[in-house]
């Protein structure tokens, strides 16, 4: 077979063959030899850090060009070529392990080398590797290093997530709202350390579920806030003068610019940032809590469908596939356990977010890729999951008409009613006397009104 076509490229540990037509370079194609995927994912599955990181050089390349130390040619050219690729990632020029040790240091490397790549063809007619006029060190990451760079990129591509997952979990709130005003009229029987209890309506039911979801994303949104404080310009560890005074003091108005925003800010302590990443961990433990809340969810639903004639049966799931390939008839409630199954996924890769912290010695916390991945992958699993969760079951859930009506005039509830009318001792000396027969407590409610 052909063997592809290679160029030969160095760095400061020798030389290195590249294919050919790569925009990637000798450092990214290291990463490459040295981290094999072996089933994990490559930063090119994670578009939102990639677009963060963009984001970052073209913050980085702006402010740069405003301050005089980099020419207009050069910085042109980078911001045409992080242009083009914000139109369109091609994924194949972003190959490192999605982690890998060094604290990020390839993923940002790899953004590095496309970029002055790219701007070297498209404005310099340049060949791929010449790295000249622009260097994917002296130009494209002038001013910035992987510690503040990938730690600012993190922050916006949280931010960026959060749009559209809040989004999803607005809708499953709304459509529990709208279930439940659907329902409003049909009484279902609550229950307490799972024995009869009180009768409440669907609406009643549903809103509490809607509550948990809204309180979850106000809570979230908070923590979302913070990210809004970033360490751009304090790289390395967060020492002054290890970038400019000048892009220091202009790195933030220039970075809210390239949002379309005020909220940006630099953080309060740039020692504090290199050494610690819990404003990013925070959101990952809201969002486990947010996973226990809807497993929970999702494990009522089991229950209420469960039957169909020897379970609760209070509610009919939309029948979405056969349930077993054994018995005929079966229909299992798979699209709650399908949200049960993402929101088990989510967690894990929260507790491995939260790992993180545990482990940042001294002055820099070198584990930020896996705290981006896992939170991104976490934020992933549970959005589909409640999409899926949503449009196939919630949005076309019924009540169970004759089981509802059936179990409100039970036993517990009619005692209530008359405890409500005669008082609770009252209720429980019939209750006693009549051996719980329900009719006869059912006579005393009639007398009693």
């Amino acid at each position: 077979m052909q063997q592809p076509k290679t160029r030969i490229e160095q760095d400061a540990i020798g030389s290195l063959a590249v294919p050919e037509q790569a925009l990637f370079g000798v450092q990214t194609q290291r990463a490459v030899n040295l981290y094999p995927l072996c089933g994990e994912k490559p930063l090119s599955a994670y578009p939102e850090l990639i677009i963060g990181l963009l984001q970052v050089k073209k913050t980085a390349a702006k402010t740069n060009m405003a301050t005089a130390e980099l020419d207009p040619k050069r910085g042109q050219a980078i911001l045409g070529a992080i242009k083009v690729l914000l139109s369109d990632i091609p994924k194949n020029e972003f190959p490192v392990h999605s982690f890998h040790g060094g604290g990020g240091i390839s993923s940002n490397m790899n953004v590095n080398e496309v970029i002055a790549n790219l701007a070297n063809r498209m404005a310099f007619n340049q060949p791929l590797g010449c790295y000249s006029p622009v260097h994917p060190n002296d130009h494209v990451n002038l001013n910035n290093s992987t510690s503040d760079a990938l730690s600012t990129a993190c922050h916006l591509a949280i931010i960026n997530k959060w749009q559209g997952f809040s989004t999803v979990l607005t809708q499953l709130s709304t459509t529990f709202v709208e279930q439940g005003q659907k329902w409003q009229h049909v009484y279902k029987i609550s229950r307490t350390c799972l024995q009869d209890a009180v009768e409440i309506t669907f609406d009643d039911f549903f809103s509490g579920y809607a509550s948990l979801i809204n309180r979850n994303i106000r809570r979230i949104s908070m923590d979302i806030t913070e990210l809004y404080k970033v360490n751009l310009g304090g790289n390395i560890i967060g020492r002054k003068g290890d970038c400019s005074a000048m892009f220091l003091a202009q790195s933030m108005s220039m970075l809210n610019q390239v949002m379309s925003t005020e909220h940006f800010t630099h953080s309060e302590n740039f020692f504090d940032s290199s050494q610690n990443h819990d404003d990013i961990i925070a959101v990952a433990s809201r969002l486990e809590l947010l996973s226990r809340g809807l497993i929970k969810i999702s494990k009522d639903f089991r229950l209420m469908c469960s039957g169909p004639e020897t379970g609760f049966g209070e509610i009919m799931l939309p029948a979405v596939q056969p349930g077993s390939s054994a018995m005929p008839g079966k229909m299992n409630p798979t699209i709650p356990e399908f949200l049960i199954q993402s929101c088990m996924q989510a967690i894990g890769r929260c507790n491995s977010v939260q790992m993180t912290q545990d482990h940042g010695e001294l002055d820099y916390n070198a584990w930020q890729s896996i705290v981006i991945i896992n939170l991104l992958d976490a934020m992933n699993c549970l959005e589909n999951g409640i999409n899926v969760f949503t449009t196939h079951c919630l949005s076309h859930v019924k009540p169970n008409l004759e089981r509802n009506q059936s179990n409100i005039n039970t036993l517990i509830p009619t005692l209530i009613k008359l405890k409500n009318l005669q008082g609770y001792s009252f209720a429980s000396q019939i209750y006693k006397e009549s051996n719980g027969d329900l009719k006869l407590i059912r006579e005393q409610v009639k007398l009693a009104e």
